[in-house]
């Protein structure tokens, strides 16, 4: 099956990508702030690390796509460019390029929370035409 995109379509898995990366940036730094004051374990930080993504996936996804169209393909795409460009912007940031096993959990864990916002998003989108 062929999927066919317009002009817009790319627009909005841009845009999509831009927002969730701004999200993320924002919360992230949001949260920096807070584990700096309070006494958090690792395994708590990497939860909540775990759910910003997600909402920035989420949020981004819901912000950018305007058309009730293609959800699964365009959520999947702005959550494997949001993982790579989160990788490459928290990496700049860190200071190291490192790969492990947990950055193939982020690129699967992304595509699964993009693929998922895409198709809530256009059922949302769906819904709010019908009304």
């Amino acid at each position: 099956m062929a999927v066919k995109l317009n002009k817009k379509d790319f627009f909005e898995m841009f845009k999509g990508v831009v927002f969730s990366v701004i999200i993320s940036v924002l919360t992230v730094i949001l949260f920096a702030i807070v584990v700096k004051f309070a006494n958090l374990s690792t395994k708590t930080v990497e939860i909540v690390n775990i759910a910003l993504k997600i909402l920035s996936i989420f949020l981004g996804t819901l912000i950018a796509i305007s058309s009730g169209r293609q959800g699964l393909f365009k959520g999947g795409i702005i959550g494997l460019f949001f993982v790579l460009i989160s990788y490459l912007v928290f990496s700049l940031v860190n200071g190291s390029f490192s790969v492990n096993p947990l950055t193939a959990f982020d690129v699967i864990f992304c595509l699964v929370a993009g693929l998922l916002s895409g198709v809530f998003t256009v059922n949302v989108r769906k819904g709010k035409d019908n009304v």
